[in-house]
């Protein structure tokens, strides 16, 4: 535990290492049903996601808590990032990077979730005075851990412009998009999907879903997700092992944990092809969303089954089963999801690299980024849309 108080000696913040030394005053201020009661925080604890540690900020304001935060510290490493999309140099000058330096990335929020609050304040606040509270918690703890870069994800809306006209240095990243689906009241089965499809885009629906058919769907329990925790595991790493950065990585342990913990609120599906168990999914059954979760699949069998299309239909089909508003889809795989009928919504989220040679090329990554974006906008797959 460290603490450690501003010049004016009005506000403290103190952190600690695990949810564990956390002290009563954490409790008494923290909402019983919030991500950072003590209870919620030690899911994540306990998983042993690889390579990640953990600090919880509580600040203080003239002895009186005022705000509470979690971090998590990840240590870089080569695995990381697909090197097979790498250039040479890029690969080697990873590489070097990660075994010199050793870096780490702090995380202001939670690497591998999106619908959790990882900043509580008190209502005594105004906006911008949290905002100057989680800001100077966020300056500490970089200080304390000597991290490399600082990201702050998934900021509220509140604040997100105040890190944007009073942190220049805090890059933020438009290109942050989460992907969603409004499901209209009146739609009662996944037939009334179809029928809102415009014509081509009804025929490649059928077409992919006449796939489905050749598979079976089993919902697990909190039991049966423990017995299958290592395929579940392996078809992950199929996934992850695709992607060109891996920025975080889950264990064996965490999904079956998170079902343990929510057991009405966080599904997890199988599916088989005959005996063979070729796929999963998940969600969160949330009030205002059906949020889809992570998958995994065989890659051979994805090429003959089309799984990833269909676990993204299935995803719309349960909001609708489900009497859910809109379906969350997540931030990968844009054009993909705009075939569906799915819209950006985007993130504030914020990244700010201690090396300014790095922080321009940040900034330059970004930029080209941007300007290769756009093609998935122009899908407009419901009949309702122009």
């Amino acid at each position: 535990m460290r603490h450690c108080k501003n010049k004016q000696q009005t506000l403290e913040i103190q952190s600690f290492q695990s949810c564990g030394q956390l002290p009563q005053v954490w409790d008494d201020f923290i909402p019983p049903n919030h991500f950072l009661n003590r209870n919620h925080l030690a899911v994540t604890e306990k998983a042993k996601l690889p390579d990640l540690s953990f600090v919880y900020v509580l600040i203080c304001k003239n002895g009186q808590p005022v705000g509470a935060a979690y971090f998590q510290l990840l240590r870089l490493k080569k695995q990381h990032l697909n090197e097979q999309a790498l250039e040479s140099w890029q690969r080697y000058a990873w590489r070097a990077f990660t075994n010199w330096v050793k870096p780490r990335l702090l995380v202001a929020g939670h690497l591998f979730r999106h619908d959790v609050e990882s900043y509580y304040y008190s209502d005594k606040l105004s906006p911008f005075e949290a905002y100057q509270c989680y800001k100077d918690a966020i300056d500490q703890i970089l200080m304390n851990t000597c991290a490399y870069a600082v990201l702050v994800k998934d900021v509220p809306k509140e604040l997100g412009t105040y890190f944007s006209h009073y942190a220049p240095q805090y890059l933020m990243l438009r290109n942050d998009i989460m992907m969603e689906m409004e499901i209209p009241s009146a739609w009662q089965n996944i037939g009334d999907y179809e029928k809102a499809l415009k014509h081509k885009y009804a025929q490649r629906f059928r077409k992919i879903r006449q796939s489905w058919n050749k598979v079976n769907i089993e919902e697990l329990t909190v039991t049966k997700t423990e017995q299958h925790k290592q395929t579940i595991f392996d078809l992950y790493q199929q996934v992850c092992e695709k992607q060109p950065a891996r920025i975080g990585l889950l264990s064996v342990d965490f999904i079956p944990m998170l079902k343990k913990q929510y057991a009405d609120t966080y599904k997890v599906w199988l599916i088989r092809e005959g005996d063979t168990i070729i796929g999963f999914f998940s969600a969160w059954l949330r009030d205002d969303a059906f949020d889809m979760f992570y998958i995994g699949f065989d890659y051979d069998k994805n090429a003959e089954l089309q799984l990833y299309f269909n676990i993204l239909f299935f995803g719309v089909e349960q909001a609708i089963l489900h009497n859910r508003p809109k379906v969350i889809f997540g931030r990968t795989a844009l054009d993909a999801k705009a075939r569906l009928g799915c819209k950006p919504r985007y993130q504030s989220t914020f990244v700010y690299v201690r090396n300014r040679w790095t922080r321009m090329i940040t900034l330059r990554i970004q930029n080209n980024s941007q300007s290769q974006e756009g093609a998935w906008e122009q899908r407009h797959p419901l009949k309702e849309n122009k």
